[in-house]
């Protein structure tokens, strides 16, 4: 009955939007029902939860709200500071049995014996672990501002020296292409090569591996007539490697073509920047085409190497087959990879070693690449034209030995607007120096270490289909 009674005064103060009205009518049937017995009702007493705060300065409440505001953010700011561990100002005392103690400055506890400065002040003192998370926030931030540096210079260098993929202005179009072999079908789309008696015909295709770059085909004719290989790029070392670390030659590497009028052809820029690319990759120029895979910098961490090294890595072809269709058309076959092998320095310059360990960090990211070859060349369109780049090397190989019969525009449509060799023969390494910190702690004294370490990273595209 008393609940009944108290709700319908509930609602008949809600009704007249009358909340105090509300509160009071609620207190008095508590008052009520207490005098008459019906319980104590300790959750609500006006001695031990009174509406106000004796202690509370009637200054504090007449203040504006918006100082108030202001000097409460600034008061958590404050707290935000402290708990992450940043030094506060002014020296840190306290009172300990009767003896005045200096404080660490980041977490207000005593010093004892070994502390160290937190500023140029002597007094201003702080625990080795506490100086070690300070000094770990300057060198972050250091690192951060030396990253934005780093990527502005880098980023001039590229434009430059014309590094970086233009798929739209690098890739030939077969439409094109066709039309200088004078083709009946001129496929705006993909291409492929059917036989037709002793020679060949274009034919337009839906099936991917098929396809072939017909100006790729016919730069990869041209030195299969003349030079009886396939084409070669490598990054090289300038002087061998025999330059100095601290001079402008040892980040400079020369591009090295075979033969050398593939400078400056769509064939020679896709290995160029297709062997550019994976360097970038392999030292964590950008992020991974894979979730879980690590660049060499991550491996060497993991294993804890910090040492100098230099290395070669190359694209090679593992695998390379031709096949036939049943309606006669030709489908080169392979299965392509990375492989890597260290370098160290001889008489005559960098030579490789006698022996690459399985566990050097360039050789298991170049495992880790050839495993996801095609996953990647599906995220990566330099890597992919590069493998076109080996499929129509496949192909050149098998018109040439098999006596087809091709006309003299085969051999020449891709030679038609090249640069004729005219490009910058002289690229930067942009990945070649890293520099390691390291903050150690040991019974409460602290040690740095920081030093920049080199790594050469050279080597190329040569497909190896012989």
């Amino acid at each position: 009955m008393f609940a009944e009674e108290v709700h319908a005064s509930l609602q008949e103060a809600a009704l007249g939007k009358l909340g105090q009205d509300a509160l009071r009518i609620y207190g008095k049937r508590l008052d009520e029902a207490r005098e008459a017995g019906k319980g104590e009702f300790p959750c609500f007493s006006r001695r031990s939860c009174s509406l106000r705060n004796p202690a509370v300065d009637d200054t504090i409440l007449k203040r504006d709200a918006g100082v108030l505001r202001v000097e409460i953010a600034r008061d958590m700011a404050q707290q935000d500071r402290t708990a992450a561990g940043a030094p506060r100002e002014g020296r840190a005392t306290m009172v300990l049995d009767g003896e005045t103690v200096l404080l660490c400055q980041c977490c207000r506890l005593p010093v004892g014996e070994l502390a160290y400065a937190s500023g140029e002040s002597n007094e201003e003192l702080m625990h080795g672990e506490c100086k070690a998370q300070c000094m770990l926030r300057e060198m972050q931030a250091d690192e951060r501002e030396r990253k934005r540096e780093n990527q502005d210079l880098k980023q001039a260098r590229r434009e430059e020296f014309d590094i970086g993929w233009q798929a739209a202005e690098t890739i030939p179009q077969n439409a094109v292409s066709a039309r200088k072999l004078g083709s009946a079908v001129q496929p705006q789309g993909m291409a492929c090569l059917a036989i037709e008696g002793d020679s060949v015909r274009v034919a337009a295709t839906l099936e991917p591996a098929a396809a072939v770059n017909l100006e790729y085909l016919s730069i990869a004719l041209q030195v299969r007539r003349t030079e009886g290989k396939e084409p070669l790029f490598s990054l090289d070392p300038i002087d061998n490697g025999k330059a100095a670390a601290d001079t402008e030659e040892a980040s400079m590497q020369f591009k090295r073509f075979e033969p050398e009028w593939l400078a400056g052809t769509s064939v020679g820029e896709v290995m160029f920047q297709a062997d550019y690319h994976l360097k970038e990759l392999s030292f964590g120029e950008y992020d991974q085409p894979v979730v879980g895979m690590k660049s060499c910098f991550e491996h060497s961490e993991l294993d804890g190497e910090d040492s100098e090294w230099s290395a070669r890595e190359w694209f090679v072809v593992r695998k390379a087959e031709m096949h036939i269709s049943g309606d006669q058309v030709l489908i080169p076959y392979l299965k392509m990879g990375v492989e890597a092998r260290e370098q160290v320095v001889g008489d005559d310059g960098l030579e490789d070693a006698a022996i690459t360990r399985p566990d050097h960090p360039l050789v298991m990211y170049a495992d880790v690449f050839t495993h996801n070859f095609d996953l990647i060349a599906e995220r990566k369109s330099v890597v992919s034209q590069l493998r076109e780049v080996a499929k129509a090397s496949i192909l050149a190989k098998y018109l040439i030995e098999s006596g087809t019969v091709l006309g003299a525009p085969w051999f020449s449509v891709g030679m038609e607007g090249s640069k004729g060799g005219v490009c910058c023969l002289e690229v930067p390494q942009l990945w070649n120096d890293r520099c390691f910190s390291k903050i150690s702690l040991k019974d409460g004294a602290l040690k740095t270490d920081s030093a920049p370490k080199m790594h050469g990273l050279y080597g190329g595209g040569g497909f190896w289909v012989d």
